[in-house]
């Protein structure tokens, strides 16, 4: 019997390490970061239907529209959001992957998930490294604008805790207010524009330093002595065809 219905988790990520290498002739900022799925997650519904219809309320501008647009096929779409907006977890990006990855189970399209992930950078930057790491439970190295992803060593297990301070950052202001920086860097070249943004942030990240800085400086230091030393943790690589992002 074909089913007509499936649910998928679509995971958060974290962002370990997040390198601003300079604008692109595009547009677009060159990255380098470490990306590991968390266990926070939406659920996403996928239905076989002959249209497109989803309930987010966003229409075709929808990330999960655009993913089975892209596969070309017709899909009821419904999401129970837990992921924060705004928040860099990735929400939006994370249904659009577990979309992908649900009609091409749901239609038995045979696509790999590296052939998903080069269809997710046509609509979405961070698409492509969401695919795999859901995919393979494995952090995944992330450069170009999103487009050039390759599986990673695994990192310990650990329990993190996010904190959330109740603002929306939205990533193009975040972007537009980046200022390139020498060493000494953050683990992420992000948070300083962010925090200019949003300065309860800021206060946010103080008042956690408070309560566990030894812990956070050994994480920091660790991580950074890896960047400085060149590790990706690259264990296989791909290069999505080039393709500018609808958004």
């Amino acid at each position: 019997m074909t089913s007509t219905m499936m649910k998928i988790e679509a995971y958060a990520k974290v962002n370990l390490t997040l390198e601003v290498l300079g604008e692109r002739a595009d547009g677009f900022h060159a990255l380098r970061s470490l990306v590991v799925p968390i266990t926070l997650s939406d659920t996403v519904t996928v239905e076989r239907a002959e249209t497109i219809e989803t309930d987010t309320g966003y229409g075709e501008k929808d990330l999960c529209y655009k993913a089975a647009k892209a596969l070309g096929v017709g899909a009821k779409i419904s999401v129970v959001k837990r992921i924060p907006a705004g928040g860099g977890l990735g929400g939006g990006s994370a249904d659009a992957a577990a979309v992908l990855r649900g009609l091409n189970d749901l239609y038995r399209l045979g696509r790999t998930p590296e052939e998903l992930a080069e269809i997710g950078a046509t609509f979405g930057s961070d698409i492509p490294a969401l695919v795999l790491a859901q995919h393979y439970r494995r952090p995944v190295m992330m450069e170009g604008r999103g487009e050039i992803v390759s599986l990673a060593d695994p990192v310990p297990h650990a329990h993190l805790v996010l904190a959330n301070p109740g603002v929306h950052s939205s990533t193009p202001e975040v972007f537009a207010a980046f200022r390139a920086s020498t060493y000494p860097r953050p683990l992420n070249d992000l948070q300083g524009p962010a925090i200019r943004l949003h300065p309860e942030i800021g206060r946010l990240l103080a008042e956690l330093e408070s309560l566990g800085a030894r812990e956070r400086r050994s994480l920091e230091e660790r991580l950074t002595a890896l960047r400085r030393s060149g590790w990706h943790g690259r264990s296989s690589r791909v290069v999505c065809s080039p393709g500018r992002p609808n958004f």
